[in-house]
């Protein structure tokens, strides 16, 4: 059986969206400097994505790295940017343990905040079907695929 179809997403920053919890919106420099907070995205990134290749073939074009920290101060979700003109966001991972809280929909707030900030023209996203109703509640539109 096939894995279901992803949905693409747009959105066109026109206003701040400020994170319900607080986060972290870095450079990828900044965010390496982190190695507790590195391990723990390739840690998510093996376990909670089929392929590891997706994940290396995407990070030589990161350029920012927007993270939440748990109570304890380890990093539990992770959003990451490519960012030519227009932003991609090519992961959204949470901890297992901290999914249900909010940290997906904070994460996603931080980073259109940012765009918004820097003149971004469109953030894009690739997601599952399931997640339709988190996207579009802020502001992402789902691009339909030719009937």
């Amino acid at each position: 059986m096939s894995p279901p179809a992803e949905l693409h997403y747009y959105c066109r920053p026109v206003r701040e969206r400020p994170p319900l919890l607080p986060v972290e919106f870095l450079a990828v420099t900044e965010f390496l400097a982190d190695e507790p907070a590195c391990k723990q995205l390739w840690d998510l990134a093996s376990t909670q994505f089929r392929t590891r290749s997706k994940f290396l073939a995407v990070w030589p074009g990161v350029r920012f790295v927007c993270l939440h920290r748990a109570p304890d101060g380890s990093a539990d979700g992770f959003l990451l940017v490519t960012a030519p003109v227009n932003w991609q966001i090519d992961y959204v991972v949470v901890r297992p343990d901290a999914r249900g809280q909010g940290v997906a929909n904070a994460l996603l707030a931080g980073a259109l905040t940012q765009a918004f900030r820097r003149g971004v023209p469109y953030v894009m996203l690739t997601s599952k079907p399931e997640l339709r109703p988190m996207y579009e509640g802020l502001g992402f539109v789902a691009i339909e695929p030719p009937k």
